[in-house]
């Protein structure tokens, strides 16, 4: 399947690597962050609906998608938000509002807290805010010595046991999408940057990093599909109240990825929240 057909876009290079970006519309900047093992496709029904109202952004991280795989980047989540930034500077933005979906989210807060001046709000999509969250099919490859050979072992076999335990409905899971999410997994740049990420996910100063959370003071909206498997609606509830300005709204009969399963009902929170703030 030809990028054209998928996910409509060009090549930007940014710190060294050469990322696939996709910009449409005009208006306020916004940045969507997909997760990890995703791409820009985890946005397919958003781009356009929000480009009528603003300027509108969607790229694949280093070591996804179609974007390069380089095995000495950063794959921290320290590493992505220096990128994320470089990313703004690179579209001229001097802050936007983040939209982030689970590892795309985790970047999002940390970069909100980091250089809280670039950010004018922020949504957070079953995005994993404490240490408890972590994602426990895919946990084992932070595993010092096995999580090596899990590593090596990782491949687009891998994507539809992934993606049926991130879906509500199964039928999502479509060759397209296996296909999509597949690309990454294929190179040792792919599979190092999702067991890195996850080896560095929790900051060693968790606790200290969490009190900040308190101090974030751009809007913020916390959303989660009622059968997410990675988030417990406990942790978002809690998320959303320890911030200033947070809010939080669940979707009925979705998992992991809301904006993928129900655009229909994601698309018109996220539209009203980027517009006004609330």
């Amino acid at each position: 399947m030809t990028l054209a057909a998928v996910v409509p876009g060009e090549p930007l290079e940014i710190q060294g690597v050469r990322v696939w970006v996709r910009r449409q519309g005009h208006g306020e900047p916004v940045v969507l962050l997909h997760g990890m093992g995703a791409s820009a496709y985890s946005w397919r029904h958003v781009v356009g609906p929000l480009a009528a109202d603003f300027s509108v952004t969607a790229f694949d991280w280093p070591g996804h998608g179609r974007s390069e795989q380089p095995m000495s980047f950063d794959y921290s989540s320290g590493g992505y938000s220096r990128f994320l930034l470089a990313l703004l500077d690179k579209l001229g933005a001097a802050k936007a509002a983040l939209v982030g979906n689970s590892m795309g989210g985790v970047v999002a807060l940390r970069t909100a807290i980091e250089a809280p001046e670039r950010v004018s709000r922020m949504v957070l999509i079953g995005t994993p805010t404490y240490p408890h969250n972590r994602p426990a099919l895919l946990w084992p490859l932070t595993w010092p010595v096995a999580g090596k050979l899990l590593e090596n072992l990782l491949g687009p076999w891998a994507v539809p046991i992934v993606a049926r335990s991130a879906f509500y409905d199964p039928s999502m899971v479509t060759q397209e999408l296996v296909n999509e999410y597949s690309q990454a997994l294929s190179k040792p740049g792919g599979r190092r940057a999702i067991a890195d990420f996850l080896r560095t996910a929790i900051p060693s100063d968790v606790d200290a990093f969490i009190e900040r959370y308190k101090k974030l003071t751009m809007p913020v909206l916390v959303l989660r599909g009622s059968h997410d498997g990675v988030l417990d609606e406990a942790s978002a509830k809690r998320f959303a109240s320890e911030v200033p300005k947070g809010r939080f709204v669940s979707f009925d009969l979705s998992g992991h990825a809301p904006q993928e399963e129900s655009p229909e009902r994601v698309v018109p929170v996220l539209r009203e929240f980027l517009r006004d703030g609330r």
